[in-house]
C-alpha cells in the first residue's frame, strides 16, 4: 500500500472517529414535533360533561374557554368508550392535576394523578404513551 493511500485512510478513520464520538455510533434525530397522550377513565363519575388537566401552571381549556387563547397544546376529548383522551405537547410530566365538570360547569372531582410514561420514539426524543388513569371518588 502506498504512503499516500495510507495517509488518506488514516485521515478518514480519524474523521469518522471524531464524528461518531467515543461510543462508535452516531444517531441523527429528525427535527419533528410530536404529542404525548394519556387516557382517563372517568366511569366512576357518570355526570362528567367536561375534563380539564393542568401541569404546573399550564392547563387545557376549561369548559367555556376559547381553545385559541391557550399558550400550550393541551387538549381533552371524549372517546366513544366513555374515556377521555388527554393530549399533551411534547412534555411527559410525572404528575397531572385533573378536574371533572358536570353539565353546568361545576367541578365534581379534582385530583392529582401520577403518570408512568413509556417512551415509544426509539433513540431520539419522541412520543410516549401512558397506562390509563382510572379515577376513583
Amino acid at each position: 500500500m502506498s504512503r499516500g493511500l495510507m495517509r488518506v485512510l488514516a485521515v478518514v478513520v480519524l474523521l469518522c472517529g471524531a464524528a461518531t464520538g467515543t461510543t462508535g455510533c452516531f444517531t441523527a434525530c429528525p427535527a419533528i414535533g410530536y404529542v404525548n397522550g394519556a387516557v382517563v377513565d372517568v366511569s366512576a363519575f357518570p355526570a362528567v360533561a367536561a375534563v380539564q388537566f393542568c401541569v404546573d401552571a399550564e392547563c387545557s381549556p376549561a369548559p367555556g374557554e376559547d381553545e385559541t387563547s391557550s399558550t400550550n397544546m393541551f387538549a381533552t376529548s371524549r372517546q366513544d368508550d366513555g374515556t377521555w383522551s388527554l393530549t399533551f405537547d411534547m412534555s411527559a410530566p410525572d404528575d397531572v392535576d385533573i378536574r371533572l365538570f358536570d353539565a353546568q360547569g361545576a367541578v365534581i372531582h379534582e385530583s392529582e394523578e401520577a403518570i408512568a410514561w413509556t417512551h415509544t420514539g426509539g433513540a431520539c426524543p419522541g412520543p410516549s404513551t401512558a397506562e390509563p388513569l382510572i379515577l376513583q371518588p
